[in-house]
């Protein structure tokens, strides 16, 4: 049986993000992100973090936090809901291997179950990739993120997947 959120509450708490959290979610972006992707020798600054947090994670989209229960931040995803796409999910490095993204899938499962959910992976990122596999999503088409360039595999899941 796989974990859910509710099951690690109250030790976590999901909510709704708000302007407020942008610095500390970009800080926890970038750090994710570059453990995600170790081949990359240049970063970019946290203000490019916080500017695409606050231009890219308002509506349509809504973004959720996963925080332990003194508010340090663990992890975070933004769903576009009516799309039924999720586009990003990271985790802390820290908080990585325990469970809460696992948690976080059947949340958006959870959230998005009637018609399925999409997300892109990096293809180059082989770890996410091997982690939303063991989650049942399947791998489909391949192409290019029209701001970076970078490959990426487009996955999906469907509700007869669990």
């Amino acid at each position: 049986m796989s974990l859910r959120l509710s099951d690690l509450m109250p030790t976590v708490v999901l909510r709704s993000a708000v302007g407020r959290d942008a610095p500390e979610l970009a800080r926890l972006w970038r750090e994710a992100w570059r453990s995600a992707n170790p081949g990359v020798l240049t970063v970019a600054p946290l203000a490019h973090w916080e500017d695409r947090a606050r231009s890219e994670f308002g509506p349509p989209c809504t973004a959720l936090l996963v925080e332990r229960a003194d508010e340090a931040l663990l992890a975070f995803m933004v769903l576009d809901i009516p799309r039924g796409h999720l586009y990003q999910l990271f985790v802390a490095p820290g908080a990585q291997s325990q469970g809460l993204g696992g948690a976080m899938v059947q949340e958006i499962c959870q959230r998005l179950c009637s018609a399925g959910w999409t997300l892109h992976v990096a293809t180059a990122n082989q770890r996410a990739r091997r982690f939303y596999a063991r989650c049942g999503l399947e791998e489909e088409a391949v192409d290019l993120h029209p701001g970076t360039g970078r490959e990426r595999v487009l996955c999906r899941w469907r509700p007869d997947s669990r």
